[in-house]
């Protein structure tokens, strides 16, 4: 069985809002609004169609080996040297062996697909049993100007062999025209384009289906035998109605991506085959169509190996990883359309030696160093004498691959001296995984983006240019991991153990699931009991968030005490220390409710909300306080409601439980501080059975408690350094409540104290509270007032 083996994809991250083009030229043609919709897909200064094409082809090879490639073909119009096998340099920029044929495909759109045709004949021939396809473009249109809208910039890469075929050959047929739709003279820059109808009418609506309905008529097939029927034409109208006329229903034709990247020249139909087959499924049908002075057509099926293939990260995961900018200058300046004055600093000699490039080719276009057989130690570059101090072998080294080895930054600047087409330069050391560093050029970002100890990934890019004699130089730079910013911004609790009372649903259940879900081991406490703390208790509702966390995999454990008692309190704090050892983070949530207005507050009411509510804080908090001070750390979060803040109708006990826990925490911040112990207190106003009678329906169901969540999670993390503050939070909006002080009057004095009458007389100014404070404890406010009568 002859077939595609693995796909790969490379797309630029950085994407130009087209609008962005309109905007700065409208006023010169303004007809391009017209095509201004979506984003384009644009290279880095760094960037073309061979480094994209290295890109794609090493997302391909994702998994492979590629010692068994014996052929690569590169296809695009835009290749930076025009005698000079730039196959030869992915090549050798992959590593490849030496013993292999290389080859470049040009001067038609259809080059991509004419490159796969023969690799795949040349396998099928048995000439060859692996041969990697790539095709790249990075085309130029002058500014302003429909086409600049229309492409994008891009690469894909098919290999295609004999065995663990994922989508098998069953065919293809060519159609050859010299229909000039557009032609680039040699020497030229640009595309001369003829008028849009021309391409349009005679070209795409007439030479693909042409091609299409050959191939199926020498298959034997229609339409009713594709799946999914992929082909490139940047007249989005015009796309569906080829799609129509083949007899193709919208479900059946691949998206052609304007609105996401747009055309990627010789590129775009494996771009668009490769997409396919990232969602494609064993026994799936695909008809790909490639254009340009002609067409080829090819068709596969899908096969069950196609669930085997590595992950990799293709067309969705370029296209996830993306950095919109709506900076047209920029793209100007990226693609050399504007002159600038780069300064002296930039007439450094250029020029390459060839002879050093020779010796040293494995080094710079390969990124191979050396690894040492006696201790394993890899450095860059290689060399004769081991760099480990306590090996120092001599000629021990074998060649290294350090390009898809994982790296992170040691140290790093942004140097706005040094030449850059989009300043700051950013560079720094970089440290390989199992050793190796280098002090490495930074690209695909700023420096907001830099952090120590930031997972990076080497990517192949241009180095420099001798435009005087028309030479790339090219190396590998560092780029940041897609998401690795954020993952090290990530708050964790990895080795931390949580305590959460009144977790068996609602917002102790949205605490503990997040909690666990960031690494933390959580003891999920809740008596069962009903909402005004009647009952026996049920175990159940501990269990079903148990149960939760470990289908998650995550590690919880139950208890069902009851924080009422103090029994209760230690045994919830004695679980902990049994089942993992420690307590780092407490959330004292549990709670019930028995509202009745104050004349009718029964004594048994009064005391059931006060033994959950306050007591039980001090039932679960000294045993786990003692536990946190031993260790010197802790996180402790207090519960305490609007109720208890501002007050509520009918809710005398509930408030004053509610603000007691306020007194609590300013005591404990004070006691916890020498341990590291910070005391918060949150206000949250959220769905749960305690609160699905009282708000009205429309806002009972936009009170998630996940929106409470993320506040009590960050309180709970080292991240959190201040301690003894309230919040309010609910539906995602947090701000801050705290008892202030205002400014206040000196009235009378020793010798003559104020008089009711004075009081009455200076009410507002002692009511004022323009330029009021909070104080921190007792002391203060013991001194603030001493300060305000001397």
């Amino acid at each position: 069985m002859v077939g595609i083996t693995a796909y790969g994809a490379y797309i630029p991250r950085l994407r130009l809002d087209r609008m962005s083009i309109f905007q700065s030229m409208g006023w010169f043609a303004p007809a391009v609004v017209m095509v201004a919709q979506g984003e384009r897909s644009m290279c880095n200064w760094d960037e073309d169609s061979l480094t994209m094409a290295v890109a794609a082809s090493r997302d391909c090879l994702t998994g492979m080996d590629k010692s068994q490639v014996d052929g690569l073909y590169l296809a695009s119009t835009t290749l930076p040297f025009a005698d000079r096998q730039n196959a030869g340099i992915v090549a050798t920029a992959l590593n490849l062996r030496s013993d292999i044929i290389t080859a470049d495909f040009t001067a038609s759109q259809k080059a991509g697909s004419g490159a796969l045709i023969t690799a795949l004949d040349a396998v099928k021939a048995g000439d060859r049993h692996q041969v990697l396809v790539a095709a790249a473009d990075r085309r130029e249109t002058r500014a302003a100007y429909f086409y600049e809208m229309w492409f994008g910039d891009g690469a894909a890469a098919l290999c295609v062999g004999d065995e663990n075929v994922i989508a098998e050959f069953l065919g293809s047929h060519s159609v050859s025209y010299d229909f000039v739709d557009h032609y680039r003279g040699t020497g030229k820059k640009y595309d001369y384009m003829w008028e849009e109808r021309w391409a349009r009418d005679e070209g795409y609506a007439k030479i693909i289906p042409e091609a299409v309905n050959g191939l199926m008529d020498k298959l034997g097939i229609t339409m009713d035998d594709v799946d999914q029927l992929v082909f490139p034409c940047f007249f989005k109208a015009e796309h569906r109605k080829i799609a129509a006329l083949l007899g193709a229903g919208k479900d059946k034709v691949a998206d052609n991506l304007h609105e996401v990247c747009g055309e990627t020249g010789t590129a775009h139909s494996l771009l668009m085959l490769s997409a396919a087959l990232e969602t494609a499924s064993p026994g799936n049908r695909i008809l790909v169509a490639g254009f340009g002075q002609g067409c080829n057509a090819l068709y596969f099926k899908v096969t069950e190996k196609i669930l085997d293939l590595k992950g990799r990260n293709g067309v969705k995961g370029c296209l996830e990883n993306k950095k919109t900018i709506d900076n047209y200058p920029k793209f100007l300046k990226f693609r050399d359309l504007i002159q600038t004055e780069m300064g002296i600093r930039a007439e450094a000699p250029t020029q390459t030696a060839m002879t050093a490039l020779w010796r040293k080719r494995q080094m710079i276009l390969g990124l191979v160093g050396g690894r040492c057989q006696a201790c394993g130690t890899a450095q860059f570059p290689k060399m004769d004498i081991c760099v480990n101090p306590g090996c120092g072998a001599l000629r021990t080294q074998l060649d290294y691959e350090f390009a898809d080895v994982p790296v992170t930054i040691k140290t790093f600047t942004a140097d706005l001296l040094a030449v850059s087409v989009d300043p700051p330069h950013c560079y720094g050391m970089i440290q390989f995984d199992g050793g190796g560093r280098f002090m490495a050029d930074f690209t695909d970002c700023q420096m907001d983006d830099l952090k120590v100890g930031l997972p990076m990934r080497m990517v192949f890019r241009k180095r420099s240019e001798d435009r005087e004699r028309g030479f790339v130089n090219y190396f590998w730079k560092a780029a940041p991991v897609p998401g690795a910013r954020e993952l090290m911004n990530r708050i964790r609790f990895d080795g931390q153990v949580a305590v959460i009372t009144g977790a068996g649903g609602g917002l102790g259940r949205a605490y503990a699931l997040e909690l666990a879900g960031r690494g933390a081991r959580v003891v999920v406490n809740d008596f069962g009991g009903a909402r005004d703390g009647a009952g026996s208790g049920d175990r159940s509702p501990a269990d079903r968030v148990v149960e939760e966390i470990q289908a998650a995999g995550g590690q919880a454990v139950a208890n069902y005490d009851n924080v009422a008692t103090v029994e209760g309190g230690e045994n919830i704090i004695k679980t902990a220390l049994e089942a993992f050892g420690t307590v780092d983070i407490l959330i004292n949530n549990a709670g019930i409710l028995r509202d009745k207005s104050f004349t009718k507050m029964e004594p048994e009411n009064w005391d059931a909300v006060m033994a959950v509510h306050l007591n039980g804080a001090y039932n679960v908090t000294r045993p786990a306080f003692a536990a946190m001070k031993e260790k010197g750390y802790g996180r402790i979060v207090m519960t305490t409601s609007a109720a208890g803040l501002y007050g509520n109708f009918g809710q005398t006990n509930y408030s004053a439980a509610k603000m007691a826990l306020v007194g609590m925490m300013n005591t404990l911040k004070l006691e916890g501080a020498k341990s590291d112990i910070k005391v918060n207190t949150v206000a949250p106003l959220a769905a749960s059975r305690l609160t699905e009678d009282i708000l009205p329906p429309e806002m009972f169901s936009k009170m998630k408690p996940e929106l409470v969540a993320p506040l009590v999670v960050y309180l709970c993390s080292d991240r959190c350094t201040g301690t003894g503050a309230i919040y309010n939070t609910g539906m995602g909006f947090v701000n801050r409540a705290a008892v202030m002080t205002g400014p206040g009057t000196l009235l009378g004095d020793l010798e003559h104290p104020p008089t009711p009458e004075q009081i009455h007389e200076n009410w507002d100014r002692i009511n004022a509270m323009e330029d009021s404070k909070p104080l921190p404890d007792l002391t203060s406010a013991l001194m603030d007032l001493m300060t305000s009568v001397q």
